[in-house]
């Protein structure tokens, strides 16, 4: 029994020093990010500024629905099974590259119809050229997520770190322009792929080999995953996907800005559930349908709980400081970027706390029950910008976006601690016990595990 307990506790220490690394990355990422952000909101204005944000919005929504699913694929393949973890890795990067090859050709040829000035338009398609190698780059890397975290890190890390110090550069020079900055980001990525690359042939040893039975697998849960993956990225990208085309550049700039405040927690937040999600693949029962552990139990408590507090406590402050700090780094010119951000605080308070529970739930091998969530805030999203962007424009983007992440935080919450047999009523009474204890571990109270999953 004491042996047993000593393996629960080097697990829960390990998974906690595992998202302490992985939070401390973000956060390096997320400021790296938000330096980023100010440089091309300085240099290139707002109407340059959105339209940056509008390619950089169509390339995220390109690689989401055009890779499948297949990134969470291999890392949960990965995660599960060691020994066949580089003829995952292998088979997969095979079916990404092919993948990354039609969206890439894809983008190149829409351009002109999303952009409309020539030099906009071959930003655009200088971005969507270099998606192959970031769909085939994209295996190793989610590889090294199940593998090697501290090596998940350090690539993870690398692309920011060069693409903020090319940006620098031209901003001093003052060269910087849409199409450099696009130019900036694609070589931040190569250099990406080649070291992840690297790392990855040192985790896993070996080419590997292509095997159809694992392009299935990887097909299957792939799958499943993109129907959630699509719908999180309508939630979080649609209010801008759908300005781009229906208000001024100028405009879509100020809600770029605001939106990249919303988003400043949730790099960190995601770090609990990117962290859980390959230790609960890795510890899910052979035999499907099987309970969780107690350890399971404590993972799923500490990354909702902790993703959950840290995303409010960081909005709160955001939102005291955000007057003086648009004023003092952006200027006059982006004022009304505050009452956007404003708009957006309650929902991006939670919005770090979903993605989490998104992968908690994946880890857990329950991705359907994620797209359910997820589609349910996407049909309110679409409800509510069809209603008020054109009533009351981009202030009705923020409000919309902010009352889908709430509705879907709700839902999401009573599948992921049903999936653990956990009862919303239960969760006050074990965080007050873990907090008197110093440290979060599971506790004795009355066992919800009767009540089965949702």
């Amino acid at each position: 029994m004491t042996r047993a307990k000593h393996r629960v506790s080097r697990r829960s220490g390990g998974y906690l020093a595992s998202v302490g690394s992985t939070a401390a990355t973000s956060v390096a990422i997320s400021g790296l990010g938000a330096a980023g952000g100010l440089i091309l909101a300085r240099y290139l204005g707002p109407a340059g500024r959105g339209t940056y944000a509008v390619i950089m919005s169509y390339m995220l929504a390109a690689a989401t629905i055009g890779e499948c699913g297949l990134t969470y694929a291999v890392c949960y393949t990965a995660a599960r099974d060691r020994p066949g973890a580089r003829d995952a890795v292998r088979t997969g990067g095979t079916m990404l590259l092919g993948l990354g090859l039609f969206v890439g050709a894809a983008g190149i040829v829409v351009a002109p119809l999303v952009v409309h000035d020539r030099a906009a338009v071959t930003a655009f398609r200088v971005a969507f050229a270099a998606q192959p190698v970031v769909f085939g780059a994209s295996a190793w890397i989610f590889a090294l997520q199940a593998t090697r975290i501290g090596s998940w890190n350090v690539i993870r890390v690398l692309q920011p770190v060069a693409y903020s110090a090319a940006v620098v550069a031209l901003a001093l020079a003052d060269l910087l322009s849409v199409g450099r900055a696009v130019l900036c980001l694609v070589g931040s990525m190569v250099l990406q792929a080649i070291a992840a690359a690297a790392l990855c042939r040192q985790a896993l040893p070996g080419r590997g080999r292509l095997r159809r039975s694992i392009g299935r697998d990887l097909a299957g849960y792939g799958g499943a995953t993109m129907i959630s993956s699509v719908s999180y990225l309508l939630n979080t990208s649609l209010d801008l996907l759908l300005l781009a085309v229906l208000v001024q550049p100028a405009q879509v700039g100020h809600y770029a800005v605001a939106v990249s405040m919303a988003m400043l927690p949730q790099p960190v937040c995601a770090a609990f559930g990117n962290v859980a999600m390959p230790r609960l693949a890795a510890g899910r029962p052979a035999v499907a349908g099987g309970s969780a552990s107690g350890a399971d139990r404590r993972v799923v408590l500490a990354a909702v709980g902790a993703s959950l507090a840290f995303g409010v406590l960081c909005i709160g402050v955001l939102s005291a400081a955000a007057p003086l700090a648009v004023h003092v780094m952006l200027g006059q010119a982006y004022a009304p970027s505050i009452g956007l951000f404003w708009l957006l605080a309650p929902g991006a308070a939670v919005l770090g706390c979903n993605r989490a529970m998104d992968d908690v739930l994946r880890g857990l091998g329950r991705t359907l029950p994620v797209a359910r969530c997820e589609w349910t805030g996407t049909v309110l999203t679409v409800a509510l910008l069809a209603t008020l962007v054109p009533t009351i424009g981009v202030a009705g983007a923020a409000v919309a976006s902010s009352v889908a992440y709430l509705v879907t935080f709700v839902l999401l919450l009573r599948v992921a601690l049903r999936s653990v047999g956990i009862t919303a009523r239960s969760v006050p009474a074990r965080l007050r016990r873990a907090t008197g204890r110093g440290r979060l571990e599971w506790v004795a109270v009355p066992s919800d595990s009767g009540r089965g999953n949702a």
